[in-house]
């Protein structure tokens, strides 16, 4: 049961901070060659980083502009403090393995499957985080994690990828 409630509380944290933004189907590696951006990778590394130690504002800082305008740092602090009312800790989200990244313009999306780390063990989740180039560096332009929602069937799964996959 804790487990279950550990979902809740992360799908409502990520709820907060990702909201949806449009349908991207997920390809093979298609690596943009001769793209003038660098690659977005160390940029969606470093904004879950933040969310795992807690830094909030430099998670908020690391969302697209659009996405701050949805949401704010207070709604995300309050989120977080609800799920470490739920299940006594914030789950953390993990980046197991990048399979794919597309760079076009100001904009780049990157295949991952992602652990959601829980007490009881990790869960698995494959989607594709939407980034925006904006001041110098990549931002978190969509949901990137509505898909666990999906694939635990606790909500609509309107997210990037057209089939989010778990492994048991």
């Amino acid at each position: 049961m804790r487990s279950a409630l550990a979902v809740v509380a992360v799908l409502l944290v990520v709820g907060i901070a990702w909201g949806c933004s449009g349908d991207s189907t997920p390809t093979a590696n298609t690596n943009t060659p001769g793209s003038s951006r660098p690659d977005p990778e160390p940029d969606l590394r470093t904004i879950i980083d933040r969310l795992n130690n807690n830094d909030i504002q430099g998670f908020y800082n690391g969302l697209s502009a659009a996405r701050r305008q949805s949401t704010t740092v207070q709604e995300i602090q309050h989120a977080l403090d609800n799920a470490r009312q739920l299940v006594g800790v914030v789950p953390k989200l993990l980046i197991q393995d990048i399979t794919a990244k597309r760079v076009t313009g100001d904009n780049a999306e990157v295949d991952a499957t992602l652990n959601l780390a829980l007490p009881s063990g990790n869960i698995p989740v494959t989607d594709t985080a939407i980034l925006t180039w904006e001041d110098g560096s990549w931002h978190l332009a969509d949901h990137f994690l509505d898909q666990v929602l999906a694939v635990l069937g606790v909500g609509s799964g309107r997210g990037a990828s057209s089939s989010p996959t778990a492994s048991p």
